[in-house]
């Protein structure tokens, strides 16, 4: 019998904001899967749950390398999923951890799909994360949305005109990884007048986090766990 694949979303970052399920399943793992950016990376998931997992728990880095290149990535995802895999197939459980929520933008569910086209016999278990936006709109006192409220989330800005049909048609906008075209990001808000509307979280829940009401204090360099938030209705 195959084990179970359990991709846990462990929050954006303070192992306080861990769910309980999730404490439950990283507890008690035997097989532990982080994704890494490159061989010999640092990981966030491991530092937000190295305290909670076993010291006996096998601990292996799935490499998702950061690139827009298709091939490259189907290449990785095959390789992290045979390595996950492998552990099923033995019968004993593996648990993939993912920072924020696995169906916000993680690269985990790749290797989900996989397991459910090649291994069926397998069983899955997906357990949701606080996302990092949910995480820094309550750190700087911001509502998403209320009543019929449009929200969008974003994390590409290569097409200022799609960028500008998303803000033009939602009350609230958030632009995730700001690392990426930010300069794009910020001239369409300069454009529109909606600056002063927005605020920039950097490393929500992390040591050197920030929050900046005014973008034009923004610091020069752009961190990669950054995002701002557009609330055209104000922040208030």
């Amino acid at each position: 019998m195959a084990g179970k694949l359990f991709i846990v979303g462990v929050g954006p970052g303070d192992p306080e904001m861990l769910t309980l399920r999730a404490l439950e399943i990283l507890s008690k793992a035997s097989h532990v899967f982080i994704p890494v950016s490159g061989e010999g990376r640092e990981s966030l998931a491991l530092d937000i749950i190295q305290e909670i997992i076993s010291a006996e728990s096998s601990i292996t880095e799935l490499v998702f390398p950061m690139t827009s290149d298709r091939q490259i990535m189907e290449s990785a995802y095959r390789k992290n999923y045979l390595l996950v895999s492998a552990v099923l197939r033995t019968g004993d459980d593996a648990v993939l951890a993912t920072i924020g929520d696995p169906a916000t933008y993680s690269t985990a569910w790749q290797i989900l799909k996989l397991v459910h086209n090649y291994m069926p016999e397998a069983a899955t278990e997906v357990v949701p994360g606080i996302t990092s936006f949910a995480a820094a709109a309550a750190r700087a006192g911001i509502q998403l949305a209320q009543g019929s409220d449009a929200l969008a989330v974003v994390s590409s800005y290569n097409d200022p005109v799609k960028l500008e049909k998303i803000i033009d048609c939602c009350d609230t906008v958030v632009f995730l990884k700001t690392y990426r075209n930010r300069e794009l990001v910020l001239e369409v808000l300069r454009q529109k007048g909606l600056l002063a509307n927005c605020v920039y979280i950097k490393r929500c829940g992390l040591a050197g986090e920030e929050i900046i009401r005014d973008l034009s204090l923004l610091p020069r360099e752009a961190d990669y766990f950054s995002m701002i938030i557009l609330k055209k209705e104000g922040l208030g």
